[in-house]
């Protein structure tokens, strides 16, 4: 996706945070800068819920201020399960008992989704493809 966003956009991505702000985590600001910001923000929050982390992250005000903006973004809706708190937050990848299998999915793009089984998975190559910086 990134490479083809890379070709054929008329106004393509500077690089892969913008990337991923724009076309992936759904962030609107029309600001290359803040694009990236919220990328890089969304990618640190990311993380923590994969390494089951969430709580150290916010041991600062700045990142717990940053975690419940960033779980509480559309992009991260409806992909999280908590216990008594949203604070320590994982990625759902069961669903819900009542989903039939096929139903089982998590809509990462317009066109694009991926099964539920599948998001710890696809979070940790996101993280991973991210870390390749800067990128041509």
């Amino acid at each position: 996706m990134y490479k083809e966003e890379r070709e054929t956009s008329g106004c393509p991505p500077e690089n892969k945070f913008q990337f991923l702000g724009n076309s992936i985590f759904d962030f609107t600001t029309y600001d290359g800068a803040i694009d990236e910001l919220f990328a890089k923000k969304m990618l640190e929050v990311i993380a923590a819920i994969v390494n089951r982390t969430t709580f150290e992250y916010q041991g600062n005000e700045a990142n717990y201020i940053n975690y419940l903006t960033m779980v509480n973004m559309p992009f991260l809706q409806g992909k999280l399960e908590w216990g008594t708190s949203i604070r320590g937050a994982w990625f759902d990848e069961y669903g819900h008992h009542s989903e039939k299998e096929e139903e089982r999915v998590y809509q990462i793009t317009y066109d694009w989704s991926i099964p539920k089984k599948d998001i710890n998975d696809f979070m940790k190559a996101l993280l991973e493809w991210s870390e390749g910086w800067p990128c041509p």
